[in-house]
């Protein structure tokens, strides 16, 4: 074994220091004894157990949650030194362990007896010394001279020197910082002015609108300023808030302005695209490209109808008649945002409802006519066909069972999970303009989305990412416990392990990142009344469907869309299926409560266009969610 060496010592203070600074900035705790009562407990860090961060080699008793390694160590029992083995903590790092260690003492109520949680006590470096020594936490007599002379002598100004040299950055808690501007789209690429304790400094936003900033104990309120590029000037931005005790944080802030591109009225003189030829009895292949179902959501829509545009309609409204998206029809037709239609205009729309009538029909046959083999997914309705053909075959089929939480509900299965991540993740992308003449002849201007429902994009990034709870002690999902940064009343403890239902969280979480406000809640039944209710309260692509279980309990996720014959809603949340994990299920619509979007989530007819969405069959009980 090497020599332990003075440069070890140095370079243990100096490793300590920030990590001192950080709890102590976070809990009003005098950082100062924390590094002299480390020098001395541990020999300037050479009694540290190695591979465990363990500072003050805490043991790893019933109440710890957390990874353990067993040692070989020397204990004092009933006045004899003897060899035993023990469990040990095991932290992540250094401010890990510094931070349980003063958990450990503000739940010990020998300490607080003492006063060392004191006001008055609290931050003093002597004060608090000697609180420790009332307790009991040593028995020499001079305990507290012991520690002044530590923290005064050469070898602790050597290392803090040292530490102060090479600065405390990746250590300092991190406010993670998303920049969205009015119409609550990334502002990508963006400069940024940053200004923070005096010090003003110059960052760019990346594809996400995003960049992180380190906060210095002590740091006050953040202020951020914006380069407009169509102006040419900075922009003010509301600043992020500090709280007195500075931990990790993610905001997400609303720039004042945006600039959505539109056309002149001179454009509308412009002869509208000339639509695509009708279809014939091509191949499915011959189709155009214009029409992938990936990008429109058009569910492998190969069939299209012309539909004569009437007075007063606009893209939104024939998609919604239509069961489609406004970008399928577009796009089938040609025509690029800005988007012009007029009266007489004739378009090509995807005939969404004459192919779903064709699956069902296709899926409602005896399996043995159709396949020669039982009917796919061993649904109930499957077998009841299959049942009703065999046993009676001149007789009218059977009604169909009452569905299986995680049937397809005799649809086709809908489109593919990665041809839905695929059409979210082409959303957040712009506006588009859509010119119309209303009914009173009147040219009229709609400005929308190019994306339904933003935060679907990020809940999709999410499943994408196989985010779920992790089996084990002390092994906790990093995402999941990122989600809780969004439940700011949730307590310590519970946003602290992934066994904590978060549900809730995450639509929390997902909404955060686009600029709209969840509740802050933790609890899925709190979303009965926020926000504003769906129109009808019919189901809508990425509305917060609140469930109630028959058995009991509630969840929440987001809808993201229905089945062929309306019975089931598809849905993409948090902890759901039996590995807790974000994924993709199915809920009867019976079990649903409520849907509800943002208060300030505009009304859009595309939102109540659902098409038959894949699950990852995640069971949806009450157990499967809690």
């Amino acid at each position: 074994m090497m020599a332990y060496t003075y440069e070890d010592k140095l370079n243990f203070i100096a490793d300590l220091y920030c990590p001192a600074r950080v709890v102590a900035d976070q809990t009003g705790c005098s950082w100062e004894l924390i590094l002299a009562q480390a020098a001395q407990e541990t020999g300037w860090g050479e009694k540290v157990l190695p591979g465990t961060n363990n500072v003050f080699n805490i043991k790893a008793d019933s109440s710890w949650k957390g990874e353990s390694k067993v040692f070989h160590v020397r204990e004092t029992i009933h006045k004899k030194t003897e060899w035993v083995d023990a469990p040990f903590r095991v932290y992540a790092s250094k401010l890990e362990s510094l931070s349980d260690r003063t958990k450990f003492l503000r739940e010990n109520p020998i300490y607080t007896k003492s006063g060392l949680f004191k006001p008055e006590v609290k931050g003093n470096f002597m004060l608090e010394a000697q609180a420790l020594k009332k307790a009991g936490y040593a028995t020499e007599t001079d305990y507290v001279d012991q520690l002044a002379t530590v923290f005064s002598g050469p070898t602790m100004r050597r290392g803090i020197a040292r530490a102060q040299e090479r600065g405390c950055g990746p250590v300092l808690p991190m406010v993670e910082v998303f920049l969205l501007d009015g119409a609550k789209l990334p502002i990508k690429n963006s400069k940024v002015q940053v200004l923070l304790d005096g010090k003003q400094a110059e960052v760019v936003t990346d594809g996400h609108g995003r960049f992180v900033i380190r906060i210095a104990p002590k740091s006050v309120n953040i202020q951020l300023k914006v380069f407009d590029k169509d102006q040419n000037a900075w922009v003010n931005v509301d600043p992020v808030k500090l709280d007195k005790l500075v931990t990790d944080k993610t905001a997400t802030l609303i720039a004042p302005t945006f600039t959505a591109q539109t056309s002149t009225r001179e454009h509308e003189k412009k002869a509208s695209p000339k639509p695509a030829a009708a279809p014939s009895a091509a191949p499915a292949a011959t189709a155009p490209p214009a029409a992938k179902p990936a990008a429109t959501g058009a569910s492998a829509v190969t069939k299209f109808k012309d539909y004569k545009v009437l007075k007063g309609d606009s893209l939104a409204s024939i998609a919604s008649a239509h069961q489609t998206s406004y970008q399928a029809i577009a796009e089938a037709n040609g025509i690029s945002s800005p988007y012009i239609i007029r009266p007489d205009q004739i378009l090509r729309v995807p005939d969404v409802k004459t192919q779903l009538a064709e699956q069902e029909k296709r899926h409602a046959a005896p399996p043995a006519a159709a396949h020669g083999a039982p009917a796919a997914h061993g649904t109930a309705a499957g077998k009841g066909a299959a049942q009703g053909a065999h046993d009676k075959p001149a007789a009218k089929p059977q009604q169909p069972a009452a569905p299986a939480a995680n049937d397809h509900d005799g649809g086709s299965g809908g489109i593919t999970l990665a041809s839905l991540g695929q059409a979210l993740s082409r959303g957040t992308t712009g506006l588009h303009t859509v010119f119309f003449r209303n009914a009173e002849e009147r040219p009229q201007t709609d400005l929308m989305h190019s994306s339904r429902a933003p935060w679907m994009k990020f809940a999709q990034e999410e499943f994408e990412k196989g985010v779920k709870r992790r089996t084990g002690k002390g092994k906790n999902d990093a995402r999941i416990l990122e989600y809780f940064t969004a439940t700011p009343s949730l307590d310590k403890r519970s946003a602290s392990v992934d066994e904590t239902p978060y549900c809730a969280a995450f639509v929390n979480w997902c909404l955060g990142r686009t600029g709209y406000k969840g509740n802050g809640s933790a609890l899925a039944a709190s979303f009965a009344k926020w926000g504003r209710p769906t129109k009808d309260n019919k189901p809508a692509l990425g509305a917060v469907a609140l469930i109630k279980f028959p058995t009991g309990g509630h969840h929440v996720t987001f809808v993201a869309g229905i089945s062929p014959n309306g019975r089931q809603i598809a849905t993409l949340g948090g902890n759901q299926g039996e590995n807790h994990e974000v994924s993709h299920s199915r809920c009867p619509k019976t079990m649903v409560v409520v849907y509800r979007y943002p208060s300030d989530y505009p009304h859009y007819d595309d939102d109540y266009v659902l098409h038959d969405v894949e699950s990852d069959h995640a069971p949806m009980t009450a157990s499967s969610t809690h």
